[in-house]
């Protein structure tokens, strides 16, 4: 196989079937990764089977029961219609993309066995970063079982690659390593926050943006805020999103005397995240249990370093410590407190806001779209030309390098 078909054959522009993206519902960072992938030519038809999609209705739903144990997460389920399978079976495009496994793409692949397609699978990281939801034995055969019609996987990370390879049985030939989370695009119009309270002259603004859930470990953070206050200087902290622990860490800011410092903006749109993000010397993420966290990789887009904790597949693939971000494990407010502190620092604080910067190139939705055509066109030349397994392994090495 000759060097010089390194992503020329199959190139985005040659007219293909075209490329259905099954999404659940059109949360960040699928539709910027959606556009970017047409602003290169390539023909995608999306497929949103959770919420009310070019006039037809939801095709399944995702549930959550109970309240986890301690701090993992809820058990959940995704409830997926067999009209899903009808809908597989009449698409016309070449290729699939599927985000993780499960039912969607076992229904995606059970098709493949009357109309040939590539599948390919999108995975943000290892399961097991969610307790319960993430090592339950149904889901983990289930999984496997969709596994086996997938053609390639792209593991955002190291953690979602051994997963795939470890617990799901994957050959190694079929895992692509490389991220595919998008951050916020450049042109997005950024926002400001509707209600903002002015931070003391020179005191540190801290971001923390997710659901407010028991797992997220919100409340560490606020004893670590209050800590930082009497330690340290004044800060504050804005609270983007909302959920069932929010009226329990409204009263925890006041019970520790900085409810003046912390900030429930509540849930935002993309724009006022932008302009929140923008504001902040630092991101926390305080997680107790997440796969990598997209709102890490939506602040680093920006330049925005990141305080994250360990308990996260983002940990020392997305964020190198002392280089665009501090990792610290958030179970130790203290600790947690004084890597808060170092913002203070202006060399500390230039340095992260450096090494953020150049993180964000790679983590553009243009770039991230690159990378998943050539995926697509790998998957194409495979289907078109199937070769022995060694001649797979070198056009997946030319991937690599691409």
């Amino acid at each position: 196989m000759k060097a010089s078909m390194e992503w020329k054959t199959g190139t985005t522009r040659e007219r293909h079937g075209g490329i259905l993206w099954v999404t659940r519902d059109n949360s960040a960072p699928h539709p910027y990764l959606v556009e970017a992938c047409r602003r290169a030519g390539a023909e995608v038809r999306e497929l949103r089977w959770a919420e009310e999609f070019e006039g037809e209705r939801p095709m399944g739903r995702f549930v959550e029961w109970g309240r986890g144990s301690g701090r993992t997460h809820p058990m959940s389920l995704k409830l997926v219609s067999p009209r899903m399978l009808v809908r597989f079976a009449r698409a016309t495009e070449d290729i699939a993309i599927v985000y993780e496994l499960g039912l969607v793409g076992l229904y995606a692949g059970l098709t493949k066995l009357v109309r040939r397609r590539g599948l390919i699978s999108l995975v943000e990281g290892d399961y097991r970063h969610l307790g319960r939801t993430g090592t339950a034995r149904v889901k983990v055969a289930l999984r496997r079982l969709a596994a086996r019609f997938v053609d390639l996987f792209i593991a955002n990370s190291a953690p979602a690659r051994d997963y795939l390879i470890d617990t799901l049985k994957v050959p190694r030939s079929r895992v692509v390593l490389g991220p595919w989370l998008a951050g916020l695009p450049a042109d997005l119009p950024a926002r400001a926050p509707a209600v903002m309270i002015a931070t003391p002259e020179g005191a540190p603004l801290f971001v923390c943006a997710g659901r407010l859930i028991a797992p997220k470990g919100v409340d560490l953070l606020i004893e670590a805020i209050a800590i930082h206050q009497r330690q340290t200087r004044p800060c504050t902290l804005w609270v983007i999103g909302d959920g069932p622990e929010r009226e329990n860490l409204v009263a925890l800011a006041r019970r520790l005397g900085v409810a003046d410092s912390v900030i429930f903006l509540g849930t935002v749109d993309p724009g006022t995240l932008k302009g929140a993000l923008q504001s902040c010397d630092a991101l926390v993420f305080p997680t107790l249990q997440d796969l990598v966290g997209r709102v890490v990789v939506e602040a680093l887009t920006l330049g925005v370093p990141v305080v994250l904790s360990p308990m996260t597949g983002a940990a020392g693939t997305v964020v190198q410590d002392g280089v665009n971000g501090l990792i610290v494990d958030p179970r130790d407010p203290c600790e947690l407190a004084t890597a808060l502190a170092r913002f203070a620092e202006p060399h500390t604080r230039m340095a992260l806001r450096d090494g953020a910067r150049r993180s964000s190139d790679a983590l553009a939705p243009d770039a991230v779209a690159a990378r998943i055509l050539r995926a697509v066109a790998v998957v194409r030349e495979q289907r078109r030309s199937p070769t022995g397994s060694a001649e797979w392994e070198e056009l997946m090495a030319l991937k690599t390098k691409a």
